[in-house]
């Protein structure tokens, strides 16, 4: 028997060791005097018998193993068991030193060469990539990174920050962790749902009284992979189809009552969740319309692909796409409800979500409130960045909320520095072409704040003339918009003054005729002369009333559902909603149920079949004339005078209810009894 598998038979316990007498082997010789006698074991234990088999693949491991065969055996079993232990860790040890460290590269025998000492050992997914490039034949090419990523450096500027999403967690860092405990204990007090295990999500905190989510039939699927973007669509199962159907039927009936039983049967139903939350929301009902909107993110979360990364910026979704749609309204929407909250970098790292989701096309016009949540939050220095790389390509300076949030967000820097009034060179230029570029802004913003304009600046021609009725619809909306959202970032007595003192040198270089006076004068003049519809969009969503009295006609006229404002023109679905079976007709509709259904709160009497002296004047005549067809109520045809003496039925039943309440009401305002006596006596 080899050495190698007498010490496997020792290590398994198959063999005991009995010391001989010597007496017993006189006629041996010295060297077998002391050699030990093995006799098996009684209690022998099942063995593999392919165990002798084992780490016989390395030929230099076997040698060695075989070198060992003159070691002594000596030794109890548990020091042979601590030996095995040691010998396997050897055996690791040295089939890792086996492996090949070097770059690949082979010499003439074909054997690889093994790695100089102290060489750094390669990455498993470097040797993983060298073993595909051998097999395809080439090198390998990635696709190359995201134009934003290589500009910016090691991350995009529109990389969101999972830290700071949640709400709960800021409201922690404002108020104190104990405060924020009292309110979610006080919550969970009035609340009859025992608590239960939720998933956890990263874009809403899910409640323990939220409904259990199974499957809401809502899922997300990559599309194609272009200029180093991701895109990805939502889809909808064929039973959440059916339900979507339920719900555009819903919204016909302008029952609120209906979209919450389809919520009772539905729980994760994103539309009716946005529909509702609006409807909450006109009344006055924020909080419930803010939970709404959180278990919509929270379906959302849970219904996303794999590979949709939030944090990293380089995922996108189509606005166009139908099913996407509700994703982004109620991001918008959220964004709203937090900054409600005083939770402003919670808000700005949904705005940088938002805006990442499709930053070319902007659809809810994310731009025009992402500065005001960054100087809320402090976040002066990524308003600069966001400012100094998109302005080339974007034109944000001709937006008046990035003309006038960026010198403040550079003023603010320079106060955080320990810089004066004085010293903030850079600011006051910024200031001055933004006054200078939207004079019609600085007076109604200063109304807004409370603040008496200086007389010198008030009365002077080129601020006194310039009336914001006068302005381009698009830039009135704009203007409109920033006064209303970012007035308050003004009030301070500090900014004011900067304010004030610039506004001063304003009219100093318009005395001086400054050409930068002309050029924007000129350029206000060729721009602004078609808003966008993400701009109608986003004023719609943003329900600022002094913003939304500016919108024209054509957009105000249109039916407008808050779950799907403005759809754009190139609107695309995955199905189509199915043709509604149209009313049965009042002619051949029996006289009891058609007067059963004019007493229905949804009945339309402009409908289809459901005013008779329509369906007579688009009934044609007989014999082409209208005049000798007759024009009583014997000589039309039977269907028609059904019609008819409905309508007469109809006028004679609302009388007579008319005349029965005319009674009841002299009853009960009558205070004396003379007053009923002379009624009987008449």
């Amino acid at each position: 028997m080899s050495s190698r598998a007498f010490r496997r038979l020792q290590q398994s316990g198959d063999v005991i060791k009995i010391k001989t007498d010597k007496r017993e082997e006189q006629g041996e010789d010295l060297g077998a005097e002391n050699a030990p006698t093995f006799v098996s074991n009684a209690r022998k234990k099942d063995r593999n018998p392919f165990a002798l088999f084992e780490g016989t693949t390395d030929a230099h491991q076997v040698t060695r193993k075989e070198s060992d065969s003159d070691e002594s055996c000596e030794g109890d079993a548990g020091k042979s068991s601590q030996n095995a232990v040691q010998q396997k860790s050897r055996r690791k040890k040295r089939r890792k030193k086996a492996k090949p460290q070097g770059s690949g590269h082979q010499n003439a025998e074909g054997h690889t060469p093994p790695a100089k000492a102290g060489s750094s050992s390669r990455d498993e997914v470097d040797t993983a990539v060298e073993e595909v490039n051998k097999l395809l034949g080439g090198k390998l090419v990635l696709p190359p990174p995201p134009p934003e990523l290589a500009r910016h450096g090691a991350r995009p500027i529109l990389t969101v920050d999972r830290r700071y999403l949640n709400a709960n967690t800021e409201m922690r860092r404002i108020f104190g962790s104990n405060v924020v405990r009292a309110e979610q204990r006080k919550r969970v007090a009035h609340s009859s749902t025992r608590s239960r295990h939720v998933q956890t999500t990263i874009l809403a905190v899910p409640r323990d009284t939220w409904p259990k989510m199974d499957k809401p039939g809502l899922s997300m699927i990559p599309v194609e992979y272009k200029d180093g973007y991701q895109w990805f669509m939502f889809e909808h199962s064929p039973a959440y189809q059916k339900v979507q159907c339920m719900f555009w039927d819903a919204v016909e009936t302008f029952d609120p009552n209906s979209i919450a039983s389809i919520l009772n049967r539905y729980p994760y139903h994103v539309d009716s969740l946005l529909q509702l939350s609006e409807v909450c929301r006109m009344g006055e009902d924020i909080t419930m319309a803010a939970e709404l909107i959180e278990r919509t993110l929270y379906c959302f979360e849970r219904c996303c692909h794999t590979l949709f990364n939030i944090s990293q910026g380089n995922c996108r979704l189509s606005y166009s796409r139908a099913e996407n749609r509700p994703f982004f309204i109620a991001l918008f929407r959220h964004i709203y409800y937090t900054g409600r909250r005083g939770c402003h970098r919670t808000a700005l790292e949904f705005c940088k979500l938002l805006l990442s989701l499709d930053p070319e096309g902007d659809p809810l016009c994310a731009l025009l409130i992402i500065d005001y949540f960054a100087i809320r939050a402090g976040e002066y220095q990524f308003l600069l960045d966001l400012s100094n790389q998109w302005d080339k390509s974007r034109n944000l300076s001709q937006l008046p909320n990035f003309a006038f949030s960026a010198p403040l967000a550079m003023f603010h820097l320079a106060r955080a520095e320990g810089c004066g009034l004085q010293d903030t060179p850079k600011a006051d230029e910024l200031l001055q072409q933004a006054l200078i570029g939207f004079p019609s802004l600085l007076l109604p913003l200063m109304d807004k704040c409370g603040v008496v304009v200086d007389s010198g600046v008030k009365t002077h021609p080129f601020y006194s003339s310039c009336d914001l009725d006068r302005d381009p619809t698009a830039l009135r909306v704009l203007i409109k918009l920033y006064i209303e959202r970012s007035h308050s970032l003004w009030k301070e007595p500090e900014v004011i003054s900067w304010l004030e003192c610039n506004c001063r040198r304003v009219v100093a270089r318009v005395d001086s005729k400054d050409p930068l006076v002309e050029t924007c004068t000129e350029q206000r003049g060729r721009r602004y002369l078609g808003t966008p519809t993400n701009v109608y969009r986003h004023v719609v969503v943003s329900e600022f009333e002094h913003a939304v009295a500016v919108l024209p006609k054509e957009v105000t006229s249109r039916p407008i559902t808050m779950y799907d404002p403005l759809p754009p023109e190139d609107s695309t679905a995955g199905y189509s909603r199915p043709e509604r079976v149209q009313p049965v007709s009042s002619a051949n509709e029996s006289l009891i149920s058609l007067f059963l259904r004019s007493l229905l709160p949804s009945f339309n009497l402009q409908a289809p079949g459901a005013n008779p002296q329509q369906a007579r004047r688009q009934q044609p005549q007989a014999g082409g004339g209208g005049a000798e067809g007759g024009g009583t109520l014997g000589t039309q045809s039977p269907a028609l005078n059904l019609q008819l003496a409905l309508e007469q039925l109809t006028q004679s039943l609302h009388d007579l209810v008319a005349q029965l309440r005319a009674p009841l009401g002299e009853g009960e305002g009558q205070g004396s009894g003379e007053e009923g006596s002379s009624e009987d006596g008449e």
